[in-house]
């Protein structure tokens, strides 16, 4: 009978080492009927790598890359959870709005059960809007904790929803990152910078939405979007290789942005 060990096959007492051992401990799996594997796991590992201290060494090895694996799957899991859940605010927000643009018409003539029932749905869509956003806030702080920290859960959303995923930010340059959401105004600006005609690029697109930027006067958005871009391409490589929180980063996203309305 052939058994799987985490280091490879075990049968008629020959072991076949893997040449892929994090593959060979992810398919690990003996139907034995509740009964004992007929051999001790660890006595053929010694004899395999040659000592307790190699079989314990690639034993964490292995566990730890295949702790990673699957830590880096469900990652990927939760980001594009946060972008679906982001598209859904999003029509959540279109609904609230026409349902209140119409609940105005329908006041201008009469008020009725009916008008009372629109106040009720709209209510429960505001409400059931909080959860999402709050839902949203609470992944991104999991998935991408450095990006929720200078940008918010939601905002830091839009980024991922704008490029796909994690990884993809974290592959770009903070330039590209700093007009995420501006690409119509970039594509149209440079068709007429081709034909010869004055065009202006945009300096910000997502990111626009922080208070740090909007609240600035026009002439100094700019200099805070390059520099918070450049922050959140930094943030996007720790979140996506680390998941670690630097904490440092938001400070210094607020150190400029004070500096700037000082200055």
């Amino acid at each position: 009978m052939k058994y799987r060990v985490w280091f490879g096959e075990v049968e008629d007492g020959e072991v076949r080492l893997s040449d892929d051992l994090v593959k060979s401990f992810m398919r690990v799996g003996n139907d034995v009927s509740g009964k004992e594997l007929p051999f001790n796991v660890f006595d053929l590992g010694v004899k395999v790598f040659g000592s307790p201290e190699r079989y314990y060494s690639e034993l964490r090895k292995t566990a730890i890359e295949v702790a990673r694996l699957k830590a880096e799957k469900e990652l990927k899991r939760e980001d594009r959870y946060a972008i679906m859940l982001l598209k859904a605010l999003d029509e959540i927000d279109e609904s609230i709005n026409l349902l209140e643009n119409k609940l105005a018409d329908v006041r201008e003539v009469k008020e009725s059960e009916v008008t009372e029932e629109m106040e009720e749905e709209i209510r429960r869509m505001k409400t059931l809007r909080r959860r999402i956003e709050g839902e949203i806030e609470a992944v991104m702080e999991k998935v991408a904790p450095n990006l929720s920290s200078i940008l918010g859960g939601v905002i830091a959303a839009r980024l991922l929803e704008k490029v796909g995923s994690l990884q993809r930010l974290a592959s770009l340059p903070a330039s590209t990152i700093q007009i995420l959401g501006a690409e119509k105004s970039l594509y149209k600006a440079m068709a007429r910078m081709r034909k010869g005609k004055p065009a202006k690029i945009p300096k910000h697109g997502v990111i626009f939405q922080h208070p740090f930027i909007r609240t600035l006067p026009k002439n100094k958005r700019g200099k805070m979007a390059r520099f918070m871009a450049a922050k959140l391409a930094i943030a996007a490589r720790i979140d996506h290789f680390t998941g670690e929180l630097n904490d440092e980063l938001v400070l210094e996203v607020r150190r400029k942005y004070e500096e700037l309305v000082r200055g």
